[in-house]
C-alpha cells in the first residue's frame, strides 16, 4: 500500500478543523502535519494505524501526532449487518502552535507538549475517561465556533493530564517523514500565498523545480487528488470565509478568491461544500 502526504485545507474562519460527519473510508493511507483527534460515534472500522492494524467501535477516542500514518477502512462485519448505516463520528486536525508561536512556550502549556510528544506514537484513551468527555465529544457539533475552541482546550487538557490510555505502536516504533517534504511544503507556501492570483502549472511546477509533465505525477501520487482540485478546494475556502460577510457577494467571492468565471465558481463550490454559494451565503 502506498503512503501518501495529505494536504489538509482550512476551514473559514477557523485555527483548527473540525468535522461531525461520516468517515471518509476511501481515503489512501497517508500523513499530515496536523495532529488529529477522532471520536468514533457511531459504527465499527477496521484502521492501519502506524505500523500495525486495530478495529475503532462506538466510543473510542485516539489523538495521532503529527506525521503519524493511518487510515480507516470499513469493516465487512458492520457493512453486512448495518449496509445503510454509514461510521460517523468527529474528526479535529490541528498543528502542535494552532494558536500562535508562542502558545506552547508558556509554562501552563507543558502538559500539552507533553500530549503532543506522546501522541507521536499515537494514543488510545480508555473508557474510564472517554465516558467522563462523551456528552461534550457529542455535542461540539451544536455549539459556536468559539464555544467549540474552549471545548478543545478544555479537552486536550484533560487527555494531557489523564493516566488512562495506552499507546497504538510499539516502544521502538518510528516514522521518517519521505525526503521531498519539503518540496510539498513550498507549493503548499506559495499556494496559501499566491491562491487569489492567477496560478498557472507552469508557476507551481517552477517552484517544486519539476517540469509540468512530472509534477502532475508527482502531486497525484503524494496527495490523490489533482493540483487544479486542490487549488479549488483552497480557493473554496477562502470563498466560504468571504460569504460569511454581510456585504460579501457571490461575485465578489468568486472574483476575490482566484477564480475568473462565475459559472466556473458555482460549479466547483457545489463540488467543494455540496451546496451553492447563494445557499451557503444564506
Amino acid at each position: 500500500m502506498n503512503l501518501s502526504f495529505r494536504l489538509i485545507n482550512p476551514q473559514a474562519n477557523r485555527s483548527y478543523i473540525f468535522k461531525w460527519e461520516a468517515f471518509g473510508l476511501t481515503t489512501p493511507w497517508h500523513y499530515h502535519p496536523e495532529l488529529e483527534l477522532v471520536y468514533f460515534a457511531k459504527g465499527k472500522t477496521n484502521a492501519i494505524i502506524g505500523d500495525g492494524f486495530r478495529e475503532f467501535e462506538e466510543g473510542d477516542l485516539i489523538l495521532l501526532g503529527s506525521n503519524f500514518p493511518h487510515v480507516l477502512k470499513e469493516n465487512e462485519e458492520y457493512k453486512t449487518a448495518h449496509p445503510n448505516v454509514a461510521p460517523f463520528g468527529l474528526i479535529i486536525q490541528f498543528v502542535a502552535n494552532f494558536l500562535g508561536d508562542d502558545f506552547l512556550k508558556k509554562p501552563d502549556t507543558l502538559p500539552l507538549n507533553q500530549l503532543f510528544e506522546r501522541a507521536r506514537r499515537g494514543l488510545f484513551f480508555k473508557k474510564k475517561v472517554v465516558e467522563s468527555l462523551s456528552k461534550t465529544l457529542e455535542n461540539m457539533h451544536i455549539l459556536s465556533e468559539s464555544q467549540q475552541l474552549i471545548r478543545l482546550l478544555e479537552l486536550l487538557f484533560t487527555l494531557a493530564e489523564t493516566p488512562n490510555y495506552e499507546f497504538l505502536t510499539n516502544q521502538d516504533y518510528y516514522f521518517q517523514t519521505y525526503d521531498d517534504e519539503e518540496r510539498m511544503g513550498r507549493v503548499n507556501q506559495f499556494v496559501y500565498e499566491k491562491f487569489a492570483e492567477k496560478i498557472s502549472l507552469a508557476n507551481v511546477a517552477a517552484v517544486a523545480n519539476m517540469s509540468e509533465t512530472a509534477f502532475c505525477r508527482y502531486f497525484k501520487s503524494r496527495t490523490s487528488k489533482t493540483f487544479t482540485h486542490f487549488l479549488n478546494e483552497v480557493r473554496v475556502a477562502y470563498a466560504c470565509k468571504l460569504l460569511q460577510k454581510p456585504d460579501t457577494s457571490v461575485t465578489d467571492a468568486c472574483f476575490q478568491s482566484g477564480f475568473n468565471s462565475l459559472s466556473y465558481f458555482t460549479r466547483q463550490f457545489k463540488v467543494i461544500m455540496r451546496v451553492t454559494p447563494q445557499s451557503y451565503k444564506r
